[in-house]
């Protein structure tokens, strides 16, 4: 009994020393960010500074307006009217920069489908481009204009009715959910269909 409490004791004295290194890190993290982008010294960094440490992140390629929207409401989980006043708290850094590495991973990618249905290279697809887009991925079919707005809904990130270019894998995400929802309801219906049209036994159900 004194030999179990003692490796409880034990693992629970570890898991506070990964806690703590973990808290170090990051306080290391954040002050490295906030000496080398907080030009202003307010302890968070503006709309211009979170732009110039994502660029250096991305070895030199400017970040856009909607990549930087997007970092600040991925980040913050928040939604703004002006982005440009938005400030980001240290605690929201680390979440930052791992959907900043995320998005960066897939970029070329996301061009090469985001540039093939934005056709008047207005940087952002309208409902109609989008529909285009989820029309290919359905093999064909069109979305119902319901499910186009569901897809919109939870896709638009940054929320201003249109999908950019971090907000595409998203888009395409959230519409393979829906397909797959959809694929499971149809077979749970069928299977309904069957047991109340049909004789269920240890094989199985058949229609009599």
């Amino acid at each position: 009994m004194a030999t179990l409490v003692l490796i409880k004791k034990r693992r629970e004295c570890e898991r506070r020393r990964e806690l703590f290194e973990k808290k170090k890190e990051h306080k290391r993290f954040v002050k490295d960010v906030l000496e080398s982008w907080d030009k202003g010294k307010t302890g968070t960094l503006t709309w211009d500074e979170l732009r110039q440490w994502l660029t250096s992140i991305a070895q030199g390629e400017p970040a856009t307006d909607d990549e930087v929207k997007w970092v600040m409401t991925m980040a913050t989980q928040e939604r703004s009217p002006d982005y440009e006043k938005v400030h980001i708290q240290p605690d929201n850094f680390s979440a930052a920069a791992e959907a900043w590495l995320s998005y960066r991973e897939s970029k070329s990618e996301i061009d090469a489908i985001f540039n093939k249905y934005d056709t008047d290279s207005s940087g952002c697809l309208d409902k109609a481009q989008l529909k285009n887009l989820l029309t290919e991925l359905n093999a064909g079919d069109e979305p119902l204009p319901e499910e186009l707005d569901w897809v919109l809904q939870n896709a638009d990130v940054i929320g201003d009715g249109v999908i950019n270019k971090p907000e595409l894998a998203k888009a395409i995400s959230v519409w393979y959910v829906h397909v797959q929802m959809e694929e499971e309801r149809q077979q749970a219906m069928q299977k309904e269909a069957v047991k109340a049209n049909g004789i269920c036994g240890p094989g199985g159900c058949s229609i009599q």
